[in-house]
């Protein structure tokens, strides 16, 4: 399995066709958004963070396995599709840059979702988790996934 991820970082980091491949991909998705919203970039960053501490997780229960690192890898590509496919929708509807635009709702809810998953995967390693902290990610991401958020998203 180790010598599987990393031959996975190594074709990411060494290969320049890959590289090129998502350099341009890059490119074009930020110049048909505009820019790329802070919000991606948080969901990126917990994306990583939720892979690196999933596989630490899995390292220590014995649990490691390619096909599971292949499904969340495959899982956190599909999301980039959703918030790709988002963008696109809030592009035709003249919404971007508003507060309640469907790409920043999605990716809002993705940010809660995967921020569950880090607190999850943090707690089993002994880090003290405020239970307050994490009932509100999940009102959160819930009040979303049900169309119930108020304007402005606070309560």
């Amino acid at each position: 399995m180790q010598n599987l991820l990393s031959s996975y970082f190594q074709d990411l980091t060494t290969n320049a066709d890959i590289k090129a491949i998502l350099g341009a991909l890059g490119g074009c998705l930020a110049v048909l958004f505009g820019g790329v919203y802070p919000l991606v970039n948080a969901l990126v960053a917990l994306w990583a963070l939720d892979f690196v501490l999933g596989i630490k997780r899995a390292w220590d229960e014995n649990k490691l396995s390619a096909s599971k690192a292949r499904r969340g890898v495959r899982k956190m590509f599909m999301y980039l599709v959703t918030v790709v496919v988002m963008g696109l929708v809030e592009y035709a509807m003249g919404a971007a840059g508003k507060l309640l635009s469907p790409c920043s709702l999605t990716v809002s809810f993705l940010c809660a979702h995967e921020g569950l998953s880090c607190l999850s995967h943090l707690s089993h390693f002994g880090v003290p988790i405020p239970k307050k902290l994490v009932d509100r990610l999940r009102n959160y991401r819930d009040e979303i996934n049900d169309g119930t958020m108020p304007q402005g998203g606070e309560k």
